[in-house]
């Protein structure tokens, strides 16, 4: 009896058998069911609104609305595109297809292509299987894969979209770009296409759902402006995953208001070895000196880049932003991860809307391959977990930032500038490996106007929170803070007539709350608690003719009480008629001026038939209250009198 092994037969192999024939049966399967309903012609309503495939068997469709490529190619090459191994030039055969305007159907194998294939209304190319399926670019095309038609003619159009094509999609296959020819992080690399996008896109009412893999230029370029006409909706989803990209994974610049439900996508603007070895700084091409980033939402003019966001998880993006907006963007995003990337996330100038959840982890990373001998100069700086510039008005419900390994050091988890944003950041740190401390930077700065912040934070080297802005609200609860300040308020030029309210919590902090300036007016409650020898505050205090500067502060300092306000007295030896020298710890966490020491003479029992001649305070430090106390008369000493001296 044979072993049993030898009566297995792969689902390739099977294909191979059944050859063009079973696979257009399989097509019937696959597609029988999204083309039920779709009546001859292609204005069915399930069509217009959900944009499924649509055909009449009079335009070179098969009755079940879809060709089969592998009908256009010839018998002989077709086991061995099947198998993968056929470098038989697939282009021709896949653009006449398509030419159908009609669902294509591709079996397993993989297809070699050498110029775009061109989408138009009605192509919707369905795979057998992201993995299964794979269109392959050959080297020395530096071509797109799959682009629009006319997509060169309507680019950048402001009014293209009753031009445009229209409900046409991608769906179960890989894009094999064919940009480096060995792995990525391979030595004695080169490129085999140096451009060239997976998927461009000058169109609307399309659908996405693909895998793209080692492409020279962008993963996804989309754009799409103006009305398509009131019968239209330019309702388009996209979900797409893969790593590898010269240039930035996706751009979007329309149409507006469709979904980007699912993209994961790593490994953003990497070069081939020994080049990539030498580059300690890359700018985008696309972006002429700006960042390099990995998603990018542009609504510059003319573009109409604003967007839903489902789940985004974008990695290895070493010189910028792992998630960008540019120009008035409005975004509404569910779910935003942006990992080991140089930047977690930038909401420029204009953007506006609501993230439910961004989580940036391992920010302000390097290229794993770079090395500083061979470059000669020092890598990009690290940028923010997260830089929110809006002056329109960004909600972050739920920022998360871990700032872990590998990574540099020196970013804030959060910047704020601009106005009227709402963000709520969570963040933590962990020991950098190579200096034992925690990762340099603060939790959060602060700027701008009328901005909401919270702020958790735990865990930081170098301030944590740092605010600069004017009439906002700012809530913090910071825990471990090594070299610096949990809170620092820096009322410098531009911030002095309008002041901030400010409470939170700060256990633990080398400082624990640094003041610059002396705003007119502010509101600030903080409980402060530190062991000795950190002290509790450092710099400005509060102005003490302006009553509108509020503070209430309660510290605990090695377990003793301090704050803004104290009350605190003194005895004396009732017998002496010599001046007395007395010193007494007045509580306060900064020095007190003398105009807002008062004190009184608390004669609490038996009366006292001595004489006080005068009571003068001669002098305040950081520490201390220095009293003199002399009597003009001497009394007895069964009395209980002592001095109470109220302070702040």
């Amino acid at each position: 009896m044979s072993d049993q092994s030898d009566n297995k037969i792969s689902r390739r192999g099977l294909l191979v058998q059944m050859g063009a024939a079973g696979t257009a049966l399989a097509a019937g399967v696959i597609l029988g069911q999204a083309a039920m309903g779709a009546e001859s012609g292609r204005s069915t309503v399930t069509r217009h609104t959900y944009g499924g495939p649509g055909s009449s068997a009079g335009d070179g469709c098969s009755t079940g609305g879809f060709v089969n490529v592998m009908d256009y190619i010839p018998p002989e090459e077709r086991a061995g595109i099947i198998t993968g191994t056929s470098s038989y030039d697939c282009t021709t055969a896949i653009n006449t297809a398509l030419g159908n305007k009609c669902a294509i159907l591709f079996s397993c194998g993989v297809f070699e292509i050498s110029s775009p294939l061109i989408l138009d209304t009605g192509n919707y190319v369905h795979g057998s299987g992201k993995g299964n399926t794979v269109i392959r670019l050959k080297a020395g095309s530096n071509c797109d894969v799959f682009r629009t038609k006319d997509f060169d003619m309507l680019k950048g159009n402001p009014n293209g979209a009753a031009l445009a094509p229209r409900y046409f999609g991608i769906e179960h296959l890989t894009i094999e770009g064919n940009y480096m020819a060995k792995g990525w992080r391979e030595d004695d690399n080169s490129c085999n296409n140096t451009q060239g996008s997976a998927i461009a896109i000058y169109g609307w009412g399309y659908q996405i759902n693909a895998e793209v893999y080692n492409i020279a230029t962008h993963a996804l370029y989309s754009e799409c402006m103006g009305d398509p006409g009131q019968q239209f909706e330019r309702y388009s989803t996209v979900e797409l995953h893969g790593r590898i990209s010269g240039e930035e994974a996706v751009v979007f610049r329309g149409p507006g208001d469709i979904v980007l439900d699912k993209i994961v996508f790593g490994v953003v603007g990497v070069k081939p070895r020994p080049d990539y070895y030498a580059i300690a700084s890359r700018t985008s091409s696309l972006f002429a000196g700006d960042t390099l980033d990995g998603v990018v939402l542009d609504e510059t003019s003319p573009y109409d880049g604003h967007c839903e966001l489902g789940f985004v998880h974008i990695y290895g993006v070493y010189y910028g932003y792992g998630i960008r907006t540019r120009g008035v963007c409005r975004i509404k995003a569910e779910h935003l991860v942006s990992e080991n990337n140089r930047g977690g996330a930038r909401f420029q100038d204009g953007a506006w809307g609501v993230v439910s959840i961004l989580e940036v982890h391992a920010n302000g990373r390097i290229p794993p391959e770079y090395k500083a001998s061979i470059s000669g100069s020092p890598p990009l700086p690290p940028l923010e977990g997260c830089l929110c510039e809006s002056s329109w008005g960004m909600q972050i419900s739920g920022l998360h930032v871990q700032r872990n390994g590998p990574s540099q050091d020196g970013w804030p988890s959060l910047k704020v500038s601009g106005a009227y944003n709402t963000v709520h950041l969570t963040s933590r740190g962990y020991a950098n490996a190579a200096t034992g401390a925690y990762y340099a930077g603060s939790a959060a700065v602060i700027e701008g106007v009328n901005q909401t912040v919270r702020v958790n934070a735990h865990r930081i080297n170098g301030d944590a929170v740092v605010v600069r802005a004017v009439t906002s609200s700012i809530e913090l609860n910071v825990r471990d803070v090594t070299n610096g300040s949990g809170l620092v308020r820096d009322a410098g030029s531009g911030n002095v007539n309008r002041g901030n309210c400010i409470s939170g919590t700060v256990n633990e902090a080398a400082i624990g709350f640094t003041s610059t300036g002396t705003p007119t007016c502010e509101s600030i409650r903080l409980v402060l608690n530190n062991s000795s020898p950190k002290p509790l505050f450092a710099g400005s205090r509060p102005d003490v003719q302006n009553r509108a500067q509020h503070w209430d502060i309660s510290a605990a300092w090695s377990n003793a009480p301090y704050g803004t306000r104290s009350r605190v007295y003194f005895t004396f030896d009732m017998s002496d008629v010599a001046e007395q020298t007395i010193t007494v710890p007045h509580r306060l966490i900064y020095q007190p001026d003398f105009r807002e020491v008062s004190w009184s003479v608390e004669d609490r029992s038996a009366t006292w038939d001595g004489q006080i001649e005068y009571i003068r305070l001669q002098a305040a430090d950081a520490a201390n209250l220095v009293f003199k106390i002399k009597l003009s008369q001497a009394g007895g000493t069964g009395a209980d009198v002592r001095i109470g001296v109220q302070v702040g």
